[in-house]
């Protein structure tokens, strides 16, 4: 929104004047200013209660060491300083462990079944935890020991919103892991666009006219053949699972949660609006898209971007600090929401995974380990952490516009969980690949899978899923 944005900048900028003004004010009635006790009243220090926890180790494990380098920047610095103080106060160690990346699920899986961790709290990504080992008990449902507020700021909420399961919290990833959640949105090639007189996309999204088929009509203005040798030089748009994207901007999710465990139905008016788009855009559209080739590379979208090859491409924030960042990118670039389908208000970041802390589930004394990881991640107030958030984004953001959009896109991620359930997400995959392909049609085709989808939802929910480790092994 480069208005609205413009706007907030005056905003502030008229409150630090007002700020400034009142500095002055103060200054010049400092007598006044010793009359009011509660001016001169000491900052608050704050209480801890008296607590000896015997020398016992609290261990942060991740398939690679995780340092926390007090010089690295002032949430590391106050991290480091929190955890040597509460180590000394209380009796206890924090440790960083490394585990390595071979097999480290089934590691978590054999040690926790054996009895003996190899960690307290872990890494892990929610196609691995959702359902396999939440619904094995392998983690452990943090929310059941009453210590952690997830109200409070220093919890990131993507990763909380995931974890939930039958009514239960298993989360532990606060802000000092990743403060950062936007997952998607669009980034867009700014210097290209410029050269090609194409519209501004922050004046799009000011004026309401941001919407899948804007995405789409910019995007042909984009394609390009530029040496008329009847091959595209410059594709408009890129992105990766386009029809889950679409589905979750129209306000609709994969999974239903409820407190016993979880539904599917997609059955839904938003679910046919947006797939029905996905079809069109498929069969008559796709000239614009830059899809897969033989021969691609995993990320050959991100590098085509960076490249200037491609004018949007629909990606995680993440992208930005790994391809566009430190002269990657010669272009400038800018990022905003992808488009809010036509039943949907709110924009949403869509996550295809998200990164979690979570709790083994047979630690020792995982009352006491709550209470220390929670006490050690508290470490600023609100506003503190609303100001390390947009650091972040600043460090790998092209320009003010980017910072804004992700910081409101910060509070709307949503993670799709549906990885997690191997057969299921194969199913859409091909029933995806078919109303493309127009080999059915949305209807039909929904009809036809949903009895399969029941079917698969049912046996999880009589026979559970299974662990993926040989029975002697986890002896």
């Amino acid at each position: 929104m480069k208005k609205k944005f413009l706007s907030l900048i005056g905003i502030l900028g008229l409150s630090a004047a007002l700020v400034g003004c009142n500095g002055d004010d103060q200054a010049a009635g400092d007598g006044e200013k010793d009359k009011d006790p509660e001016a001169n009243a000491p900052e608050a220090v704050e209480e801890l209660p008296e607590k000896d926890f015997g020398g016992m180790t609290l261990t942060w494990a991740a398939p690679w060491l995780r340092e926390i380098d007090p010089n690295a920047s002032e949430i590391m610095e106050k991290w480091n300083d929190r955890i040597e103080m509460l180590e000394e106060k209380w009796n206890f160690t924090f440790e960083s462990k490394e585990i390595g990346w071979d097999d480290y699920v089934g590691n978590y899986i054999r040690t926790t079944l054996a009895g003996d961790p190899v960690g307290d709290i872990v890494y892990l990504l929610t196609p691995n935890f959702y359902p396999n080992l939440v619904d094995n008990g392998i983690v452990y449902p943090v929310s059941d020991v009453g210590v952690i507020d997830y109200n409070d700021p220093k919890w990131v909420k993507s990763a909380t919103e995931a974890s939930k399961y039958k009514g239960k919290t298993y989360s532990l990833k606060a802000g000092t892991a990743s403060t950062i959640s936007t997952r998607d949105g669009i980034f867009w090639n700014k210097t290209l666009f410029d050269e090609l007189g194409l519209p501004n996309l922050y004046e799009l999204y000011e004026n309401g006219e941001w919407t899948w088929d804007k995405l789409v009509e910019v995007a042909e203005m984009a394609t390009k053949d530029t040496n008329n040798d009847g091959e595209t030089d410059i594709y408009g748009f890129a992105s990766e699972n386009l029809p889950w994207k679409l589905i979750y901007s129209n306000g609709y999710e994969s999974i239903i949660k409820n407190d016993d465990g979880i539904d599917i139905n997609m059955n839904d008016d938003r679910v046919i609006e947006a797939l029905e788009f996905y079809q069109d855009f498929s069969q008559n559209k796709s000239n614009v898209l830059r899809d897969w080739f033989e021969g691609a590379n995993w990320d050959f979208r991100y590098t085509e971007f960076a490249n200037g090859t491609i004018g949007m491409v629909s990606g995680e924030w993440w992208i930005a600090g790994s391809y566009l960042t430190e002269g990657r990118m010669q272009d400038e670039y800018g990022f905003l929401p992808f488009p809010s389908g036509p039943s949907n208000d709110t924009p949403i970041s869509y996550g295809y995974e998200e990164s979690l802390e979570v709790m083994l589930a047979t630690v020792e004394n995982p009352e006491d380990k709550v209470f220390i990881w929670d006490a050690i991640n508290d470490i600023g107030t609100e506003e503190d952490w609303s100001r390390w958030l947009r650091e972040e984004y600043e460090g790998t953001a092209g320009d003010e516009e980017s910072v804004e959009y992700a910081m409101m896109l910060n509070d709307n991620t949503k993670i799709n969980l549906i990885r997690g359930f191997e057969n299921i997400n194969t199913i859409f995959n091909d029933f995806f690949s078919q109303i493309a392909s127009g080999a059915t049609t949305v209807q039909s085709g929904l009809e036809a899978i949903d009895p399969q989808i029941q079917a698969e939802l049912e046996d999880f929910k009589n026979n559970g899923v299974d662990l993926g480790i040989e029975e002697e092994s986890a002896e």
